[in-house]
């Protein structure tokens, strides 16, 4: 066997190969030559396998001849053959000028022959396909004689997509002596062996996938990862034995410049057909198909797939697409302005006339600029509207402002106007009033009809501009079956965003059902509206999971729609599916580039929150909507936001930071809206909780009066008449406040289970405390079924009263089962009321400041007392054991014991009996 000298930088699947060339190495050294061809794609190492085989026979003593022939030499005679004589005395070069090609080959194989009489010789020729013929013609010559030398011929010959090669070629190559070798992808195995350092198998098997087992791109890779990793290096690491590289990381596989200008190296190695192709195949994109590739490049159909064949087999091209993100933009970088722009047109005409989505045409149109040719502003329109509609916000805002340059008249230019301001709502919705309002007057002069006067329409009454919105609408006609189902779509907005809006009207929208076939957006608009007329109307319900199922489908989703379709699941009660469905969205919200959306999202999922008792969440879901919703004008969707933000503050206790959103001066117009509603009965839950009943009781009614009038009188969306309740028996009129009560009992809620346990606690709550328990008990059922948690614990406190005032032995689990759960909210102002040092108070009175109330805690000698040692005092006193007493304040029974002697010391007492008898003053109602 030969030394190996030289091999080790060659892969071990690539040794074996050697160790292979080297039997016929040791054949042509005993005299009998031998022929070896290896063949492969481009970079799959064939050139490194030939060097290390040189290396190896000069180790051994053997003289070597080498060629590397070039496309440019294909044609010069001779040219191959000058390159393998360089080294050889000159006398000893053939005579090529006399063009007599047999003399050539002969004289070619006696030069041969002598050197080989010396000593061994290896002749190589690197990418033989290029050799130019006359030099092929002596090589051949030389091959028919070789079993009398001791010679050893190796060629490499990559795969030729375009020419056929010359006859010549063929005769040599395929000879029965010639031992024929083909280098393919590395395995991983092969790919490990690049590394500079044992990596972990999850990064092997990345490298793999990312470069199909190219060696050149596997390396680029392995390079790309270690200079990412270098600056994590301390800077005065020792160096990794072997070639001084880092060790690489456990990390992911970076794509970046070093392995994008491997493939376009690669690419323009193969020719500039590859590189013409690539840049095709970038350009298109997810729209690519060898049909469109070739019209757009000019290359023969057949030819093209064999391009492609070759690509996908050298890991750049998958398919129709290149494999990697990165790879394509440093394609299209590396682009001509002009040839990209020239590409860029001619691929969007032939997208359009094959008839590819317009978002596929627009992708090209934005690289090209303004066009004035008719089809162009329907497809950047229709684009736009779509990529509004899936939450690509910035690339329908792009299509929009190309689309404007290609306008050539008014009416054309509104129209975009329009959309653009539908645009700017969804990226900036607290600053696109003026886009929709500025649309006014080409409205009402007839100037902008149809869909884009609706939406500027919708978007006035967003920022609440009603009189704006009125004179456009009254102005559109509804003659077509087109136009009517929209105004209806209008229709069914105002009754579930502006319902005090609609009797405003000089003359009726159309009040049809919407059809069938109609899109997401009206059927969510329909299905809201009907579970404010009617509640948990099933019909609405199934309208609303439909809206949800038909999400899923990325090319019939209106995002836009799910809000809408969500709101209607909660007003219906259906809690559990909302927060399932709100889930499903947050999670999704990522992919979308839709501000607007993901702020109405959170906004809705705050009320969600609100009404599952997570008050925490919903402060923060709130905070991040108000956030982005809100702005130099009120809307109904930041004045939402802001009612839950004051509803949640109030339950959690928080009334400095409620009164800090109520600090505003809210328009009147607010009061047309179903976020006025919410927002009188959140700022009524904060007047009732802070003292100021007879506010309270103005905004629970106001509320009520808005509700009544607009025939949305659901509990769901506000329960007024329970708010009014409880502030009349704040005022001490329980007679008044059980006549709301049943009227509220007395209404159709089917399925309102939320809403109905929330009636049940306020009808237990006029009753004799006798009659208060089973009540109760069913108001808890239907509130814990529905996931209600706030409302739930506030029942089971007064539940634990009642035990507590009928000398119930269930006061003190169910008062420890509401605390729990009033804790799980973060509803503080019901975790104190459930503490035994609280204030007593009336039924009723719950999340109140008890201002009127005297703090009778501070009586019978436990005004000394820290306010832990009175709460302990409280209990001992109420004949709780230590151990009941440590359960009930979360505490351990040693921290029991040490109060309990502080108390003694402190009140000068010795035992249990007397501290009872200092305690006989305190008035104790609570568990």
């Amino acid at each position: 066997m030969m030394p190996t000298g030289g091999s080790s930088t060659v892969l071990v699947e690539r040794r074996k190969l050697l160790d292979q060339l080297d039997d016929l190495l040791m054949q042509s050294a005993r005299g009998r030559g031998a022929i070896a061809a290896v063949s492969g794609s481009t970079a799959m190492g064939k050139t490194t396998v030939l060097n290390a085989l040189a290396e190896r026979a000069t180790a051994a003593g053997s003289t070597v001849l080498g060629v590397v022939s070039s496309p440019h030499e294909r044609d010069v005679p001779y040219s191959a053959l000058a390159q393998l004589f360089h080294a050889i005395d000159a006398r000893s070069v053939p005579p090529v000028a006399q063009g007599d090609s047999l003399a050539v080959a002969q004289h070619t194989y006696q030069i041969i022959a002598d050197l080989a009489a010396r000593r061994p010789l290896l002749i190589t020729v690197d990418d033989i396909q290029h050799t130019d013929t006359a030099s092929l013609s002596c090589l051949r010559y030389v091959a028919q004689r070789l079993n009398r030398l001791p010679l050893a011929l190796v060629f490499t010959r990559g795969v030729s997509v375009e020419e056929q090669p010359p006859r010549i070629l063929h005769d040599l190559l395929y000879r029965t002596s010639v031992r024929r070798f083909h280098l393919g992808p590395l395995s991983r195995a092969g790919v490990r062996e690049l590394a500079p350092s044992p990596p972990a198998d999850r990064f092997i098997a990345e490298i793999h996938t990312l470069s199909g087992g190219n060696p050149l791109l596997a390396q680029a890779l392995i390079e790309e990862h270690r200079l990412r990793a270098a600056p994590e290096s301390s800077a005065g690491a020792a160096p990794s034995e072997g070639d001084g590289t880092a060790p690489l990381p456990e990390g992911g596989v970076a794509i970046g410049p070093v392995f994008q200008q491997a493939v376009l190296a690669y690419l323009h190695r193969i020719g500039p057909r590859a590189v013409l192709l690539a840049r095709c195949v970038a350009l298109l994109d997810e729209a690519a198909t060898p049909l469109l590739l070739s019209r757009l490049s000019g290359i023969d159909t057949e030819l093209l797939k064999r391009y492609l064949r070759l690509l996908t087999g050298i890991g750049v091209l998958n398919g129709a697409r290149l494999r990697h993100a990165g790879v394509r933009q440093a394609v299209l970088g590396e682009m001509p302005h002009g040839e990209a722009t020239d590409l860029r047109y001619r691929a969007a005409r032939l997208l359009y006339d094959s008839g590819a989505p317009p978002q596929a045409v627009a992708a090209q149109l934005l690289g090209v600029g303004p066009l004035y040719e008719d089809w162009v502003l329907d497809v950047l329109r229709e684009a736009a509207c779509q990529a509004l509609d899936e939450g690509d916000v910035h690339r329908g805002i792009r299509c929009l402002e190309l689309a404007r340059e290609c306008c050539v008249d008014e009416g054309q230019r509104l129209a975009v106007k329009s959309q653009y301001a539908c645009g700017q709502w969804q990226l900036r919705p607290a600053d696109s009033a003026p886009h929709f309002l500025a649309l006014k007057g080409p409205i009402v002069e007839g100037k902008l009809t149809g869909d884009d006067a609706l939406w500027a329409a919708e978007g006035m009454l967003f920022h609440l501009g009603f009189d704006e919105a009125l004179v456009a609408v009254d102005h559109l006609n509804d003659g077509d079956e087109e136009m009517a189902t929209a105004l209806h779509g209008t229709r069914m907005l105002m009754a579930s965003e502006v319902p005090g809006v609609l009797d405003r009207l000089s003359r009726p929208l159309p009040d049809t059902a919407a059809p069938a076939t109609s899109h997401s957006e009206l059927r969510a608009r329909h299905a809201l509206a009907l579970v404010m007329e009617r509640g948990a109307d099933e019909y609405a319900i199934a309208l609303a999971e439909q809206v949800f199922q038909s999400s899923q489908n990325a090319v019939t989703s209106q995002l836009s729609s799910l809000p809408k379709a969500l709101l209607a699941l909660c007003y219906a009660d259906r809690l559990d599916a909302a927060a399932k469905w709100h889930d499903h969205l947050a999670g999704d919200a990522g992919r979308h580039d839709a501000p607007a959306w993901r702020a109405q999202i959170a906004c809705v999922g705050a009320l969600v929150s609100l009404r599952r008792g997570r008050l925490a969440d919903a402060v923060h879901q709130a905070e991040a909507a108000y956030a982005r919703l809100s702005g130099p004008r009120w809307n109904v969707s930041s004045a939402l936001a802001l009612a839950i933000l004051v509803e949640a503050h109030t339950a959690m206790g928080d009334h400095q930071a409620a009164a800090g959103y109520l600090a505003p001066e809210p328009p009147p117009e607010l009061f047309l809206t179903r976020a006025g509603l919410h927002y009188l009965y959140a700022r009524g839950r904060h007047h009732l909780a802070t003292g100021n009943t007879y506010l309270a009781l103005s905004d629970f009614q106001g509320c009520g009066s808005l509700m009544r009038r607009w025939n949305v009188d659901t509990p769901s969306v506000a329960p007024w008449r329970l708010g009014e309740a409880e502030a009349w028996l704040r005022l001490g009129d329980r007679e008044r406040a059980a006549r709301l009560v049943e009227k509220q009992l007395a209404r159709p809620d089917t399925g309102l289970a939320r809403s109905r346990g929330m009636a049940l606690h306020g009808l237990a709550l006029v009753q004799p405390t006798a009659q208060q328990p089973p009540v109760l008990r069913d108001a808890f059922r239907l509130l814990e079924s529905s996931g209600a948690r706030y409302e739930a614990a506030a029942v089971l406190a007064d539940l634990s009263r009642a035990y507590q005032q009928l000398g119930d032995k269930r006061a003190r689990p169910t008062a420890r089962r509401a605390w729990r759960l009033a804790k799980s909210c973060q509803a503080e102002p019901l975790c104190q009321e459930l503490l035994p040092t609280s204030t007593p108070r009336s039924i009723g009175t719950r999340g109140g400041s008890g201002s009127g109330e005297s703090d009778r805690t501070d009586q019978g000698g436990f005004g000394g007392l820290s306010e832990s040692e009175r709460r302990v005092a409280m209990l001992a006193a109420q004949g709780y054991a230590n151990r009941e007493i440590a359960d009930r304040l979360f505490i351990t029974v040693s921290t029991v014991e040490q109060h309990l002697t502080r108390v003694y010391r402190k009140m000068g007492i010795r035992n249990r009996e007397q501290l009872l008898q200092g305690a006989h003053a305190v008035s104790y109602e609570s568990a």
